[in-house]
């Protein structure tokens, strides 16, 4: 891993860090020193190959997915804005009565706009073609392992998290350039 000097005008260089275990309770408890170390679980993500999957886990392993909940997210919130905006529109009109149908304008706008919004959001997560991130594609070179892969850390971080995985057993462990602030800087 090569350390890179950080200016002013360079942003901060994001790492993710990986390493292929042999066995599911070595996964837990490097698992669990990176918790212990302050890094979120949502930051964590563990890979087998369809070859390996039936010694990890219970054959229990899903297929890869997207985060279709913050497409629900996404959803929401410009279903709020939308129809905050309509309901804003319609109060503003001249003539517009607002004694009785002011309720209405306060249902139709943001309530059934944030409902509808996190529907369709999630929907669209759900249909949205999955695009596996070029760190977890490296799984495919064993088919006798699992990869954990560890997001979005500092140069120090994966130094640590480096150790930890080393610690609990992992083998070819790399620290990289993260695919997640690679996409989001280009």
């Amino acid at each position: 891993m090569k350390a890179q000097i950080q200016t002013s005008e360079t942003p901060p260089i994001s790492l993710a860090v990986s390493g292929f275990f042999d066995n599911e309770q070595a996964i837990e408890q490097a698992m669990h020193g990176c918790l212990q170390r302050g890094i979120p679980r949502d930051l964590i993500e563990v890979a087998v190959s369809p070859q390996a999957a039936p010694r990890f886990f219970g054959g229990k392993t899903g297929k890869p997915r997207d985060s279709w909940f913050s497409w629900a997210g996404r959803g929401a919130l410009a279903g709020l804005l939308l129809t905050a905006a309509v309901s804003l529109i319609l109060v503003m009109l001249p003539g517009y009565a607002t004694s009785r149908s002011m309720a209405v304008v306060q249902l139709l706008g943001p309530d059934i706009g944030v409902i509808a919004g996190a529907a369709l959001g999630a929907l669209y997560g759900m249909l949205k073609p999955v695009t596996v991130s070029p760190q977890l594609q490296r799984v495919s070179q064993r088919r006798d392992s699992a990869l954990m892969l560890v997001h979005l850390l500092s140069v120090q971080e994966a130094r640590i998290i480096e150790g930890v995985l080393k610690a609990h057993g992992a083998s070819q462990v790399e620290a990289e350039p993260d695919s997640l602030t690679m996409t989001a800087t280009a």
